[in-house]
């Protein structure tokens, strides 16, 4: 059976072999990004003779038929022949190939990932590019990064030297490559809840809804809990259409996503009704004003699901992104809003986040069950999330699955979990056999190592306050186990992909590091594999190849802050 990601709708074999692995050179081709695109391909003067009939429209519907000395490819345009030019990428890295004739449409219209750049990670130019390209060779067509300060805002200039920032002429060279690969590049802004960064700054501080606000030790609970602007003061709303005027040229996309979600301090500071006219009257001022910018407004639906009376003051024409993290998510919220008519966009996660790699034993069933909720009641497509919550320590790469779960589902709806998902996942992204049962062993290891806990027992025991054990002897010696394992295991492999197997080493050693230093705070005796500053020594340089400084010396600071107490 061929490994194919995502699954094609209709492939038909026929008698006969191709032995080739490769398309003798192509020319007369006008359009630069397929041009870009057949250069990928193995090409030798005694390849496969290939011809490609290219309509006009936007369709990404495309028919590729493979004989024993030619491809032939018929789409509908030049974004359908894109994807028909992965696929044939991916039936290379295949060992045996029928003829055959393959037929495919996606089952939704929006593919997307979502990547936070602004907790933790601010991600370099080239390494957003090769998520990029990771994401065009998988079929998805949409990214956004998270964004709350890390911008050359005006508002942000005394905050961005010290942890940096993407400037308007990155944004547009993301933009520009996403474009070569069928990505729409959307603007993703916090304007509303989440501007903890901006707020705390002295100059801003009498725009905080919560007034009386005294930091925590820990500074990452704060900066996922305390952040609302105070929507009654009329400075905020002139702010956050300077931010939006700021940011929004840059894109060439003709959607924003004004993001408006968790505004917790809104919720706790006011009675339900006075919350919610004050959540609605501001988030139609942020709509009126993106679209006056040309752009059409994408929104988080949390808050407004939490009152749905209003939903019906929003302009029809905004698309609501509708998450849920959970492993058994519900339909009620999906079903809510197609009733209302309401278009969505359903947003799974990675559930990466607080971890140093994805949770595989949640992400699959939230994703699977999500998109399928959402191809029911008629949703626009998939936004599948990776954010950055308490330092963002885990890589892309031990994302990675996460990310093509989601291009695989968002494509074929009847994609599942399972061996077959996995020997492809192993064949066409890690490139390697033993990967996903690595990644399996590792993620189940980190389950009982919570990142959170073990900071907050780290500060509690510095100021005296009493905190339960933020983990059992039991699961040490797991993280402990399956470092040694994996160690053996992968430190024995040959990996095609060298990058993935060094971050999922790296992953297994944070892991084990976090274990010991847990141990010492829960008061239980183990013999420790690692050693923290070497450990984050080798985090530093890897950090360093991918991303900015950004806030590195926060992570960095949080370990040797639990091995001091």
């Amino acid at each position: 059976m061929l490994k194919l990601i995502p699954a094609v709708k209709e492939l038909r074999a026929r008698d006969g072999k191709v032995t080739k692995r490769s398309v003798a050179p192509v020319d007369g081709i006008s359009d630069a990004r397929l041009q870009k695109a057949l250069a990928k391909l193995p090409v030798a003067p005694d390849g496969l003779a290939l011809s490609l009939c290219i309509g006009k429209d936007e369709s990404e519907e495309y028919t590729l038929t493979l004989d024993a000395e030619r491809v032939s490819i018929t789409a509908g345009g030049a974004r359908g022949a894109f994807y028909a030019i992965q696929t044939l990428r991916q039936i290379f890295e295949n060992d045996d190939v029928p003829c055959l004739t393959i037929h495919d449409k996606p089952d939704f219209s929006y593919r997307g990932f979502y990547h936070d750049v602004t907790r933790g990670k601010i991600a370099t130019v080239k390494t957003i590019k090769n998520l990029v390209d990771t994401m065009a060779r998988f079929k998805m067509n949409a990214l956004q990064l998270y964004v709350e300060h890390v911008f050359e805002f005006e508002e942000c200039r005394d905050l961005i030297d010290k942890t940096g920032y993407l400037t308007g002429a990155e944004i547009e060279e993301i933009d520009a490559y996403c474009k070569e690969n069928f990505i729409d590049f959307q603007p993703s802004l916090s304007t509303f809840g989440h501007l903890f960064e901006l707020v705390q700054q002295e100059k801003y501080q009498h725009l905080r809804v919560l007034k009386n606000f005294e930091e925590d030790a820990c500074r990452w609970s704060d900066r996922m809990m305390h952040h609302t602007i105070d929507p009654s003061a009329p400075e905020s709303i002139e702010i956050v259409k300077h931010l939006i005027d700021q940011y929004a040229p840059h894109f060439t996309s003709k959607f924003f996503n004004v993001c408006c979600d968790e505004t917790f301090d809104l919720k706790s500071s006011f009675p339900s009704e006075v919350e919610g006219k004050l959540y609605i009257d501001f988030v139609k001022k942020i709509i009126a004003h993106t679209k006056a910018k040309g752009k059409t407004a994408m929104m988080w639906a949390d808050i407004l699901l939490q009152h749905p009376e209003y939903i019906g003051e929003i302009p029809d024409d905004v698309i609501f992104l509708n998450w849920t993290y959970r492993a058994d998510p519900l339909e009620e919220g999906v079903a809510k809003l197609a009733e209302m008519g309401r278009k969505q966009i359903v947003c799974p996660g990675t559930t990466s986040w607080s971890r140093f790699c994805e949770r595989v034993d949640r992400e699959e069933p939230n994703i699977t069950r999500l998109a399928d909720y959402g191809y029911k009641h008629g949703a626009l497509g998939v936004l599948n999330t990776n954010w950055g919550d308490w330092g963002n320590p885990a890589s892309l790469e031990t994302v990675a699955y996460g990310l093509v779960l989601g291009a695989a589902k968002s494509w074929a709806i009847d994609t599942a979990p399972g061996d077959a998902l996995d020997a492809a996942v192993n064949a066409l992204l890690y490139k390697n056999p033993d990967a996903m049962r690595c990644l399996r062993r590792m993620s189940a290891a980190h389950n009982g190592v919570d990142w959170v806990k073990i900071m907050r027992a780290a500060h509690n025991r510095r100021a005296g306050i009493a905190y339960e054990a933020p983990i059992t002897k039991e699961d040490v010696a797991t993280a402990q186990d399956a470092y040694r394992e994996l160690s053996a295991a992968l430190g024995a492999q040959d990996w095609r992909e060298g990058d993935f197997k060094a971050e999922m080493l790296l992953a297994a050693e944070g892991i084990c590091v976090l274990a010991e230093l847990g141990a010492k705070l829960a008061d239980v005796k183990v013999k420790r594999l690692t050693d923290t500053k070497a450990f984050l020594a080798r985090y530093r340089e890897k950090w360093l190849e991918k991303n900015k400084e950004s806030e590195l010396t926060r992570i960095e600071d949080a370990l040797l802050y639990a091995e001091s107490v």
